[in-house]
């Protein structure tokens, strides 16, 4: 018999997290985030990240990678046009993938790095 604290996933939580990721702007949220969601629906992000790996909810799961999409995305936009602290938009970067390389690895691999992306953009 399983013991612990009942999970407090249920249909409202679901739609409530819809609800964030439609809305969060007018939150007064830059970019979306799991910090975000995990406040808007009044739980941990440990449960969120716990959530996101269990097959009964993968509409849940599916909700955290469009945020994650749109976060990645509105970093990638917003710091090539210079609307973002790009220091703030690389480290972010980071989290979605994306890495700074060195100059010599550029020359090696014909890629770019996160700075000489957003430097290019300032020009």
């Amino acid at each position: 018999m399983p013991t612990g604290r009942p999970t407090d996933y249920n249909e409202e939580v679901l739609e409530k997290a819809k609800e964030y990721l439609e809305t969060y702007e007018n939150l007064g949220e830059v970019i979306p985030s799991v910090e975000g969601l995990a406040c808007f629906i009044e739980i941990a992000r440990s449960t969120i990240y716990e959530w996101i790996g269990q097959e009964d909810k993968k509409d849940f799961s599916d909700i955290v990678e469009r945020i994650l999409a749109h976060q990645g995305k509105t970093l990638a936009n917003k710091g090539l046009k210079g609307e973002f602290n790009p220091t703030i938009a690389k480290l972010m970067m980071g989290k979605h993938g994306y890495k700074d390389s060195s100059e010599n690895e550029t020359k090696l691999t014909g890629s770019i790095s996160l700075t000489d992306l957003f430097n290019k953009a300032k020009e």
